[in-house]
């Protein structure tokens, strides 16, 4: 009797524990229907590390296209044209000078088409005497000589009065050697012209491309090199991203600032962006190390530490924690934890990462 109790508690123990591993199997984690149909993984790949450094900087103009106009003889503002800001074509007058400069050139060109037209008379008529006999060759080519000097002479006067655009009188134009803008204006109605001062009366600069000088700070010149992508932003215009290219490193260092300038040249097809404007230029550039990469969403931090969700099948799922190398915000390059290959969840990890490490 009792022999038959022992053995009828041990066929009550052997289906408990069955029980038991039955509901542990009933228990085990498996995505569910929706979430298998809907979730998105990513594979591990291995990837040269990009970085991206924030310089700061300003609008300026290209030097190259930019036109400083002094005036070419002393003298009185008559006539006004343009005012700061206004839009120029080549060739464009800007200005009126009547000068006591130019005044002296026409006068003299006057005197000098008289002397020739007196040369050319003496010429003339030695010509007919030496023809009769009258005057030595001697004289015919003295005659002859004074003619062309009186040309020479001539023909320097008419190209200063050209050199200056002058006509007749006493004015002569200042005219817009290049097409832009009228960036700096310092002249004014009747203001007297001295040509011995050394500032522009305007400077002309041409907007359809402008330089952007971004500053790099000593700690960063070994990173960044000519033909770097650049991505330049303003204040004027913050969510707007002009492209551009590292064209030219400076070779030296500002003394006070301790900075080197990078150039970045940009279209600026609808003069959007002017001269003196903030600008910051986002750098971007390729480190020489190779690292593992996963999307930025994959990954969780959670307890001062970061984990992904790597993937294997619907109720294989495992919580993996990682170190990082960089988060640039889209990408992920880690130090340790993943092999390449493997698959890592970017969607519903955080639903799948609670229900596991409840």
């Amino acid at each position: 009797m009792k022999f038959k109790i022992l053995i009828i508690i041990a066929v009550i123990a052997v289906q408990s524990c069955k029980k038991e591993e039955m509901a542990a199997l009933d228990t085990k984690f498996r995505l569910t229907e929706t979430l298998a149909k809907e979730k998105e993984l990513a594979d591990v790949t291995i990837q040269t590390v990009e970085s991206e450094l924030t310089l700061t900087g300003k609008i300026s103009f290209n030097e190259d296209k930019v036109a400083r106009v002094f005036p070419l003889a002393g003298g009185f503002v008559r006539d006004l044209n343009v005012e700061l800001g206004d839009h120029v074509k080549k060739g464009q007058v800007m200005a009126i000078i009547r000068s006591p400069e130019i005044a002296g050139f026409t006068k003299e060109g006057t005197e000098a088409e008289s002397q020739v037209r007196v040369a050319e008379k003496n010429a003339q008529v030695a010509s007919e005497l030496y023809k009769s006999g009258n005057i030595s060759e001697v004289e015919l080519i003295s005659s002859q000589k004074e003619l062309e000097n009186a040309k020479g002479e001539l023909g320097r006067i008419q190209a200063v009065l050209d050199m200056y655009g002058a006509g007749s009188g006493s004015v002569y134009p200042i005219k817009s050697p290049v097409s832009g803008v009228i960036v700096q204006k310092n002249i004014a109605l009747n203001m007297e012209l001295r040509t011995e001062d050394i500032s522009p009366v305007f400077i002309v600069g041409d907007l359809d491309d402008v330089w952007v000088m971004a500053n790099i700070y000593e700690s960063d010149i070994t990173k960044i090199k000519e033909g770097y992508d650049a991505e330049v932003t303003t204040i004027s215009y913050p969510d707007k991203v002009f492209h551009g290219k590292i064209d030219k490193i400076f070779s030296l260092m500002d003394a006070e600032s301790k900075v080197v300038k990078a150039r970045v040249t940009l279209k600026n097809e609808n003069f959007e962006l002017k001269p003196e404007m903030f600008a910051n230029v986002k750098i971007t550039y390729k480190e020489p190390v190779q690292k593992l990469t996963i999307p930025a969403e994959a990954l969780i931090f959670d307890k001062s530490r970061y984990f992904v969700m790597v993937y294997k099948a619907d109720d294989d799922i495992e919580t993996r924690e990682v170190t990082v190398y960089k988060d640039t915000g889209k990408l992920i390059y880690i130090d340790s934890g993943l092999k390449v290959g493997e698959k890592v969840m970017t969607k519903f990890q955080l639903l799948v990462y609670d229900a596991l490490n409840d």
